[in-house]
């Protein structure tokens, strides 16, 4: 049994002890009111984490100046009224058993406009594009009042009984600003040269130990690469390291990117694990503090290999914690096989489409964000439930249901579960959504549900059964091209389904997608690794539109590198003998060289079975594609809430 002996060995930020390697990285949850004040939300989000055995919980990001503030639910400790949120916060964090942080920060060239009524201040007034937004350059008067608003906001951390504070100094905000070479262009004393962009933080540092004295822990989060031109690099970074821990800085926690490059930091499945780290490693080199590292990290044999290797001194884990609050328990007692995979799809906790409130979620674990709501209670009359259908939604509700006390059968038709998630593992070289599906199966075991393969559902199969509740999570299949090419498909073409789960199928060496969707885009890039020539054809504007921006960026990297024609804009209206007809923007028709067709033109649901079932007076639920073609995140929502109520 793996023992992880370097991810949980103890050690110190400063004079705070922390009793593992593992910190829960700052993230920003909307989960603090309008008032930017605490609530039981975030409380009981964070006490979740400490309780799973995390080394330190680092709060989100909190503004330490009104003008700093980035969004309408956005933290903030600029005056002592939060006061006792913090500490309410601080101390539920300790009875757990946790260490506690907070991030302070000033949203500077970032801040929002809407939230603080004027144009944000920045070191310099740079727009580093035609028609972004140009900040205002603050006066030196400015800079002393957010210097002494840092200070300030540390004593009220420290006040509340944090255990240190972390200075951002990273993603575009206002100490990023200060130092890097990209957006600071000033001439005077904050300006110029490493030492002089490194003023900012000198003094930021100098104020907090004024009000908290030396041995309080401060430590910095610095973006190591900015992804732009003239921005901040490693070897810069490595000159300003050693300066800010001569400031007394007790530790550096690298990330990287800003605004403009911030889907670089949260990267999706398309990025392996610890694709920040080599930047990590490079400060590490340059400092005798220990250095934190962070960059999808989901792994505990990840993160304690690179941990053993020098890679840095502690890690940081964002998204994995979102899915499992748990991950260090189970990572500690042996029990990894339990930990619910993060997928980085980054649906919920980046792109928060489902939340109306703009609330962090999880794709794979619908409790996070609402641990203050009641959970699964055990049924009051366990029923006999059928789940047709092994995709999440059905083994989401399936599972729910079971451990609620119900007798539960799940019918999946194939010899696997997963549905559209397992197509997808067929194509994600990062084995997250493999992950994910073997979790999902397991969950059935845990559960004790019964799960029948190959059965493919008929009404007169159900009735047969003799189910008290039917829940039909039979997922979707590809839309018939013929429905979508106006003028129709004469001859040959493959499902983009048939495609990803067999690309043996393609002989040709020309290869039209129609479709530049979710699907679409992934065969795409699967045929092009197999050395296919891929043309992608899509009337909309950029591939994979309805993506989150970080997958979005990632994909169409990805297929440029493998030189796959994207054709936006282009309506396909016409297929005959593999030669697609297209028209063009300014309505040119094109007719393109014969090719293997494949078609990823949509999806439509399978609920032929609910009306049927409805009819034999049983009671039937409709979950997941099987009710619309959506996200994940929509198909297991559905399934916990179905399971929840049943």
């Amino acid at each position: 049994m793996p023992t992880y002996q370097k991810l949980f060995t103890p050690t110190h930020l400063g004079s705070l002890l922390v009793p593992n390697r593992v910190v829960m990285a700052p993230m920003g949850t909307g989960y603090a009111d309008e008032q930017h004040r605490v609530t039981d939300r975030l409380v009981v989000y964070h006490v979740a984490r400490a309780r799973g055995g995390v080394g330190l919980n680092i709060v989100e990001h909190t503004a330490v100046h009104p003008l700093g503030l980035t969004g309408p639910r956005m933290l903030a400790i600029y005056d002592d009224s939060f006061l006792p949120g913090f500490e309410r916060l601080a101390e539920a964090v300790h009875a757990a058993g946790g260490r506690i942080a907070l991030q302070l920060q000033h949203g500077g060239r970032q801040a929002s406009e809407a939230v603080i009524g004027r144009t944000p201040l920045s070191a310099s007034a740079v727009s580093t594009a035609p028609g972004r937004r140009q900040p205002q350059e603050m006066t030196v008067r400015e800079i002393k009042e957010a210097v002494q608003a840092f200070g300030e906001a540390a004593r009220r951390a420290q006040q509340a009984g944090f255990d240190g504070v972390e200075v951002h100094m990273a993603h575009g905000y206002l100490g990023c600003s200060f130092l890097s070479p990209l957006l600071n262009r000033r001439t005077d004393a904050y300006g110029g040269d490493v030492t002089r962009r490194v003023r900012f933080a000198a003094e930021v540092r100098e104020a907090i130990a004024r009000r908290c004295g030396e041995d309080f822990p401060v430590w910095c989060r610095v973006s190591a690469d900015e992804f732009m031109e003239g921005g901040q690099t490693l070897a810069t970074m490595q000159q300003i390291a050693p300066l800010l821990e001569a400031c007394g800085y007790c530790a550096i926690h690298v990330s990287a990117a800003i605004g403009e490059t911030s889907y670089l930091a949260s990267a999706p499945f398309l990025v392996p694990q610890g694709h920040l780290l080599h930047l990590a490693e490079g400060v590490a080199r340059c400092v005798s503090v220990p250095v934190i590292g962070v960059g999808n990290i989901r792994s505990p044999a990840f993160a304690d290999s690179v941990l053993t290797t020098g890679q840095c001194d502690l890690v940081a884990l964002g998204r994995a914690l979102l899915a499992d609050p748990e991950w260090c328990n189970k990572a500690r007692e042996g029990r990894e096989r339990e930990i619910i995979p993060c997928i980085q799809c980054n649906l919920g906790c980046l792109d928060r489409r489902r939340s109306p409130e703009g609330f962090c979620e999880c794709v794979t674990n619908p409790a996070t964000g609402h641990e203050t709501e009641r959970g699964p209670e055990p049924a009051r009359t366990p029923r006999r439930v059928l789940v047709v259908g092994g995709g999440p939604a059905g083994i989401t509700a399936a599972a729910t249901a079971a451990r609620r006390g119900h007798q539960v059968t799940l019918w999946e038709a194939q010899a696997t579960l997963g549905g559209n998630v397992g197509l997808l593992a067929c194509v994600d070289r990062s084995h997250a959504m493999e992950e994910y599906v073997r979790w999902l199966s397991g969950e059935l075991d845990d559960a004790g549900v019964k799960v029948e393969w190959q059965q493919a559902a008929d009404v007169f199969k159900i009735a047969a059964a003799r189910p008290e509740v039917v829940v039909l999570a039979t997922g979707s299949t590809p839309r018939d091209p013929a429905q979508v090419v106006e003028e129709g498909i004469v001859g040959r073409s493959l499902s983009v389904t048939e495609v990803i789960q067999n690309p043996e199928r393609v002989q040709a060496h020309l290869v039209a997608v129609l479709g530049a969707g979710y699907s679409g885009c992934l065969a795409a890039l699967e045929l092009a690794r197999r050395g296919h020539e891929v043309l992608l054809f899509d009337e909309g504007q950029e591939p994979g539109a309805e993506m989150p921006a970080s997958v979005r960026h990632f994909l169409r990297r990805q297929l440029g590198e493998l030189k796959v024609q994207c054709l936006m804009g282009y309506r396909v209206v016409r297929v005959e003998g593999g030669r697609v007809t297209a028209v063009l923007p300014g309505d040119e028709r094109r007719t393109f060289p014969p090719a293997e067709v494949v078609a990823a033109l949509g999806r439509v649901p399978r609920q032929e079975l609910a009306a049927a079932v409805a009819r034999l007076g049983i009671e039937v639920h409709v979950v997941g594609d099987a009710k619309e073609p959506r996200t994940l995140h929509d198909a297991v929502w559905e399934g916990a809430q179905i399971g929840c109520v049943l």
